[in-house]
C-alpha cells in the first residue's frame, strides 16, 4: 500500500477571494476568467467567517430563480461558514469530512492562514489508481 497523501499535497493553492457585496456577474466573469468552480468570500471583519459562493451556487439561487446576475450580490447566495481542514490532514480523511457535511469544498489552512482549497472532485482526480 502505498503511502498516503496530505491535503497540502492535492489542494488547489490558486484560490480566489471576494467582497460579499460583489455583484454575481462580476464574480461569474472572474470564475470564468480564472477557471474556477468555487471562490471564498472575504470575513467582514474579526468577528465574521469565510464563505464559499459557487459555480452551484448561481446555477440554483440566481439563474434558476430567474434573479439578475448583476442586480444580485454574492453575500445573499454564499454558503457560510465554509468547513476547513488542516493542510496535514490526510487525503481520505478530508473526503470522508466533506462527504460527512455534504459539502464539495473545504478552505485549507496552515498556520492559521488560509493556503488552499480543497474538492471532492480534486481528491479524485488526485487519487492513485495503483
Amino acid at each position: 500500500m502505498s503511502e498516503t497523501r496530505l491535503v497540502s499535497q492535492v489542494m488547489m493553492p490558486n484560490f480566489k477571494t471576494i467582497d460579499g457585496v460583489t455583484r454575481v456577474a462580476d464574480a461569474l466573469k472572474l470564475m470564468k476568467d480564472e477557471h474556477l468552480n468555487a471562490m471564498l468570500i472575504e470575513p467582514r471583519d474579526v468577528s465574521d467567517v469565510f464563505g464559499i459562493l459557487t459555480l452551484k451556487d448561481i446555477a440554483r439561487k440566481v439563474i434558476s430563480q430567474r434573479r439578475k446576475l448583476h442586480e444580485t450580490h454574492v453575500y445573499e447566495i454564499m454558503s457560510k461558514p465554509v468547513l476547513s481542514v488542516p493542510a496535514s490532514m490526510p487525503v481520505p480523511y478530508a473526503a470522508r469530512l466533506l462527504t460527512n457535511f455534504n459539502v464539495s469544498y473545504a478552505m485549507v489552512i496552515e498556520n492559521n492562514q488560509v493556503v488552499g482549497m480543497i474538492s471532492l472532485n480534486g481528491i479524485v482526480t488526485n487519487w492513485d489508481i495503483d
